[in-house]
């Protein structure tokens, strides 16, 4: 088979029918497999493969040991072809409206609610206008949870052994204010946030971090304390003093410049956010589609995924 460089091929040019062979070849490495699977004769097969071969002026299969493999290239190509697929088969999917149609139920703790996951459920209502999205509010470390949930965040770890719980991050905490609080200043030590007013929700985590660096989260000047977490940090967007906060539930804002981080230090909670879901072969496909957008969105807003 000729080795020289390809001219570049329009995928107009490329048989689907070759293509569909090849990954079928491709994933069995075995043609007689193939075959079977496409409900064709072994000489038709290998005919789709010699003409894909032929269009691409390279060898995607070779023997060695009596044994079907693919080549360099058919491997890359096999990757590619597959990948093409599956978007293919997610667009007929959603030609169906009765796919996507639906509602969806979803329980969260109202931080984080408010802070990251209604930016990602706004996108997706516009981008699939057919999901009903209904938002039930949970506490932290509430162990039983609601039944009609497709979707569940949770602070710490739910009791619910019929569906499946997931660690998906760890909090790290960090320092946060509204960038007009430090009039300028750069603050270079845990010690030095005692000099401003602290906003406490009723995890209390300011106290607990202080007495890790052995000092006395009391000798703040004033303290707010909040039941929340996110009235804590809206508090912080205003100016009222600095918010101990998930880096993931306030990186749109430091990005934005509502808030900045006040110190480069972050405090382990020690805390950790479940995913709670259906199992795999009950979760429906527009339940799918949302759960991909909140794990794409949390890798990019910097979590720690497990």
């Amino acid at each position: 088979m000729k080795t020289e460089q390809t001219p570049y091929l329009d995928l107009r040019q490329i048989p689907l029918n070759a293509l569909v062979a090849f990954e079928a070849a491709g994933r069995h490495c075995h043609m007689r497999k193939a075959a079977q699977e496409m409900f064709v004769s072994h000489s038709a097969l290998s005919r789709h493969i010699k003409q894909l071969e032929a269009r691409l002026n390279t060898q995607l299969f070779e023997r060695k040991n009596n044994k079907l493999q693919l080549t360099a290239p058919g491997m890359r190509l096999l990757t590619s072809v597959q990948k093409a697929f599956s978007e293919l088969n997610n667009g007929l999917h959603l030609l169906d409206p009765t796919q996507v149609e639906g509602e969806i139920i979803i329980g969260t703790t109202g931080t984080i609610m408010l802070n990251w996951l209604l930016p990602i459920l706004a996108d997706m209502q516009h981008q699939y206008p057919e999901i009903a999205f209904k938002l039930r509010t949970l506490e932290p470390h509430q162990k039983n949870l609601p039944a009609e949930l497709d979707i569940a965040l949770c602070l710490g770890r739910p009791n619910e052994p019929d569906k499946t719980v997931k660690k998906l991050y760890n909090e790290y905490y960090v320092p946060v204010c509204n960038p007009a609080l430090l009039k300028g200043k750069t603050l270079h030590s845990v010690a030095d946030l005692l000099h401003y007013p602290l906003l406490h929700d009723s995890l209390g985590q300011w106290f607990t971090w202080f007495e890790q660096h052995q000092l006395d989260g009391h000798q703040s000047p004033q303290h707010t304390y909040f039941d929340y977490a996110y009235q804590a940090i809206e508090a912080a967007r205003l100016g009222m003093g600095l918010a101990l906060a998930d880096i993931v539930e306030v990186s749109d804002d430091i990005r934005q410049g509502k808030l900045m981080q006040a110190l480069d230090s972050a405090h382990p909670a020690g805390e950790s956010v479940y995913l709670v879901t259906h199992p795999a072969p009950l979760m429906n496909y527009r339940t799918q589609l949302v759960l991909q957008s909140v794990l794409k969105n949390l890798a990019d807003k910097g979590a720690r995924l497990e």
